[in-house]
């Protein structure tokens, strides 16, 4: 027997931050991405940016852990993200998901991220099993 989420949520919300050195340090020796860009100040400055630029992965994982947080890791069927401006350590990310329609027991979410300032960090979209088995596990 199979359990639908019905009706899915018309929007889902989730708040990251504000992102740490920590935060940027832990992400690059988990990754491997070690650009200095996004861990030295002298760095990010000579680049033009105030402080370290936060990975664009990373935000693209908080957008990750929007759909996860509210659906769980088996009911994510595609994640596309574009990314449009990048956020500086110290940000506070807002991630939010816009319900654009359900087929087939699919639903299709616009994706959009935010910095404090309301920049627009990244934009995309998302795919959500909505049939799960009575395990819990998405089909």
């Amino acid at each position: 027997m199979n359990v639908v989420f019905n009706p899915p949520p018309t929007s889902i919300r989730l708040e990251c931050g504000p992102v740490t050195a920590l935060d940027l340090a832990l992400y690059a020796a988990s990754s491997s991405d070690h650009n200095p860009l996004h861990l030295d100040d002298e760095i990010a400055l000579a680049a033009g940016f105030e402080r370290p630029v936060v990975h664009g992965m990373l935000t693209m994982a908080f957008a990750a852990r929007l759909l996860t947080a509210h659906f769980g890791a088996q009911a994510l069927r595609s994640l596309e993200t574009r990314f449009v401006s990048v956020a500086q350590r110290g940000a506070r990310i807002v991630l939010t998901g816009t319900l654009e329609r359900t087929e087939d027991l699919i639903a299709h979410y616009a994706l959009s991220a935010h910095n404090d300032a309301g920049e627009l960090l990244i934009s995309g979209s998302a795919q959500i099993s909505l049939r799960m088995s009575e395990d819990g596990e998405a089909k």
